[in-house]
């Protein structure tokens, strides 16, 4: 009887495993989500902050998927998506406040950049952000 109840309870236990969703978060590192992140580079140059403005950070909440910071003049924010199993990361479209600075256009190049991300690397506390195309990183930020 213990031998039928296995041969049974198998195919039992595989149909429960099977039924995880394809769109379910991704684990990602602990130290990816509720960890600011500052910005140090801009398409391979540092970022050139104006007395009128601030060096961008990133937040990536653990809760709800959503993203914020501070970009050179403004806070924004928006939502990502980490695919399960891989290091690929997306972000929506950036939505800010409208103050003006100094700065405008690297912020307008910054929330330009972040929805064209499509991966992630994390090494030495730095997080860089690719797009599709290049080897080199459009975004990196290192861990404050």
């Amino acid at each position: 009887m213990s031998t039928l109840r296995s041969f049974l309870l198998l195919p039992a236990l595989l149909l429960l495993g099977s039924c995880a969703k394809d769109d379910e978060p991704v684990p990602a590192p602990v130290y990816l989500l509720d960890q600011r992140w500052v910005l140090t580079e801009l398409e391979g140059q540092p970022p050139v902050a104006q007395p009128s403005s601030t060096v961008p950070d990133l937040l990536l909440n653990s809760v709800g998927s959503t993203n914020n910071g501070r970009a050179f003049c403004n806070q924004y924010g928006g939502k990502y998506t980490l695919r399960a199993g891989s290091p690929q990361l997306s972000f929506s479209t950036q939505a800010s406040t409208y103050a003006t600075c100094a700065g405008q256009d690297a912020e307008n190049r910054y929330l330009t950049l972040l929805p064209m991300v499509a991966r992630y690397v994390i090494s030495h506390r730095r997080l860089s952000l690719y797009d599709a195309q290049h080897a080199e990183p459009l975004l990196v930020f290192k861990a404050e």
